[in-house]
């Protein structure tokens, strides 16, 4: 009798081990397929913001450049910086007349109590700046290339030859959709599998616009490093 109830004991912890097995197996299976379907769904979901207004330059720290026959160019934040940041609560601006460097800190965007420091991607001096933006931050992310311009610059003499870098037309929209895509992989890889899961759409999106913002400081450091840094 007592044999038997140690071989009913032994056969019962297998089958609770192979359930257990079998459930994380599940759990790995399905945080994989919302992971794939965010990727394609924040790509997606770029819509209107892959329509880049014409005369629109991007560059490789997410900013935009767009000539301006009275000041320089016009500089700003591109679409996959106004998605991932979302509604902006604090703008620092340059101010007029300081000489920027290109790879030093050109503005910096707030939110939630984490800062993300974008770059400039040539030197200069500040021509302008988008005031608006002081009362109205959220600008930069609902019109990013609009009414969410930041700064005007007057590049120094030989910065004409940055202009061979940037990206527009096609390529600059097949680009910032790639982008977009690795944006979704890094927002997971932030995440541990059931908190990815939890936070997911129905669809299998993740939040968006300002996912980031969903996430704490050392993500939006993550986030500066893997985009908005010279390569």
């Amino acid at each position: 009798m007592v044999a038997l109830f140690v071989a009913f004991m032994f056969v019962s912890l297998v089958l609770v081990d192979l359930g257990m097995e079998k459930w994380k197996l599940w759990r790995t299976a399905q945080a994989a397929l919302a992971r794939r379907r965010a990727v394609a769904m924040t790509a997606a979901g770029l819509g209107e913001f892959c329509q880049l207004p014409e005369g629109v330059h991007l560059t490789s720290q997410h900013t935009w450049i767009k000539a301006d026959p009275a000041a320089g160019l016009q500089i700003g934040a591109d679409a996959l910086i106004a998605r991932a940041v979302g509604a902006v609560q604090r703008i620092i601006l340059p101010r007029v007349g300081d000489q920027v460097t290109s790879g030093q800190p050109l503005f910096r965007l707030e939110r939630n109590g984490c800062v993300v420091t974008i770059p400039a991607t040539l030197t200069g001096q500040v021509m302008g700046v988008n005031d608006h933006l002081i009362d109205h931050p959220e600008l930069l992310g609902s019109d990013p290339y609009g009414k969410g311009w930041v700064c005007q610059v007057i590049p120094t003499r030989g910065q004409q030859s940055d202009s061979r870098a940037l990206r527009f037309g096609e390529p600059a929209v097949m680009w910032l959709e790639r982008e977009a895509a690795r944006f979704a992989e890094f927002i997971f890889g932030q995440m541990a599998p059931d908190l990815a899961l939890g936070t997911t759409n129905l669809d299998g999106g993740i939040p968006a616009p300002g996912c980031l913002g969903e996430l704490g400081p050392k993500a939006w450091s993550a986030f500066e490093a893997s985009f908005l840094q010279p390569s």
